[in-house]
């Protein structure tokens, strides 16, 4: 605001126009009281303004090489924010990826670490800010310059007002157009389905449609159970609406070039793990894995009770520990546990009209 003084301190004209932006308050689930509470940087408050920026860009094409590519290309709202069918994700002129695009949800709640970041299936990225400079440069990504982008951004005569609205000023740059993404992305949450309900019937919430049924609470048994599916050491267990523990853990897949979390942090004790998604939504985020070499539920249910590579280097002791791995189900018992799964997804979520493109 300095620079909007005349040398008499007086305030101009065009400064009493600007407004501060318009505070924003997320809006949880009632059973969310039970994990932390979102993080929200105090150098990055939600507003009203920067919210709505923030998903202007994140469908804006201008942030690639070609302008053909935007956020959502590998993170499309109706497959709650993934890549669906595809099991590595495509940049700017059809190359592929190194990794299957992570679905965007929850993520204001996302833990910190010691070491590394929390972000990406490999912890590359310590802030959603700073997971967000990373695709426009990224050359099997959008393959442009942050300088380009914003030269882009400056000379579109929609973007000028919305920065000034949300940030009190008319001059872009790369900060704020992460800050603005990162605004964005933290308001998308994902907090009902038939398991919440489920949740807010035994912990005494209102809730509204249905809880799970005879399979599918079978299917939560198992789930929970330490000698069969043991699947909360790292999905956690109810009341936490968050299906993850966000740990980076080697779960026994094969030798892959892919080195994980290790690419990080260069420790060999590191090679192997990824980050440990969030079970809710995978109707809609198929193939599974970060490299999606699994197709369908039944496969990786099926890679759990058969395929585990006991002797894998740094796999994680919680896959054979307490028998934390699903061992000897029946048929029956896997559907049971598919059908659990499936039980976890929010069609609100990826329905809603304020996170389509504006």
């Amino acid at each position: 605001m300095a620079a909007c003084q005349k040398d008499d301190d007086s305030v101009t004209a065009e400064c009493d126009e600007l407004k501060e932006p318009t505070p924003f308050a997320l809006t949880l689930e009632p059973h969310f009281v039970y994990i932390n509470p979102p993080e929200i940087p105090n150098d990055n408050p939600l507003t009203v303004e920067g919210i709505e920026l923030g998903r202007k860009l994140f469908f804006e094409r201008k942030l690639s090489k070609n302008n053909q590519i935007s956020c959502a290309n590998c993170h499309n709202p109706a497959n709650a924010f993934n890549d669906k069918d595809r099991a590595l994700s495509r940049g700017v002129g059809g190359l592929i990826g190194e990794r299957n695009a992570m679905p965007l949800f929850n993520l204001a709640f996302t833990r910190n670490f010691p070491g590394h970041g929390a972000f990406n299936w490999d912890g590359s990225a310590n802030t959603i800010e700073e997971q967000a400079f990373i695709p426009v440069a990224h050359p099997l990504e959008m393959q442009e310059t942050w300088t380009n982008v914003v030269s882009k951004l400056q000379n579109d005569p929609a973007y000028p007002p919305m920065f000034e609205a949300a940030f009190m000023t008319n001059v872009i740059d790369s900060n704020l157009v992460v800050k603005a993404l990162a605004q964005f992305e933290r308001t998308l949450i994902s907090g009902e389905s038939k398991m919440d309900n489920e949740i807010k019937k035994e912990f005494g919430f209102d809730y509204t449609g249905p809880a799970l049924n005879q399979q599918e609470r079978r299917g939560y048994e198992i789930f929970a159970d330490n000698t069969r599916g043991d699947c909360v050491h790292c999905h956690t267990d109810i009341p936490n609406p968050l299906f993850t523990d966000f740990e980076f853990r080697n779960n026994g897949l094969d030798v892959n070039p892919d080195s994980g979390l290790a690419l990080v942090t260069k420790k060999a004790s590191d090679v192997g793990k990824f980050k440990t998604p969030s079970l809710r939504n995978l109707v809609y985020t198929a193939p599974y894995m970060h490299d999606g070499r699994f197709a369908t539920l039944e496969e990786v249910i099926n890679f759990y009770s058969d395929s585990v590579k006991a002797n894998s280097t740094n796999i994680d002791n919680l896959m054979f520990d307490r028998g934390s791995h699903i061992a000897n189900l029946s048929d029956q018992e896997k559907d049971d546990l598919v059908s659990f799964l499936r039980a976890i997804t929010d069609s609100s979520f990826v329905n809603n009209p304020d996170f389509r493109r504006p």
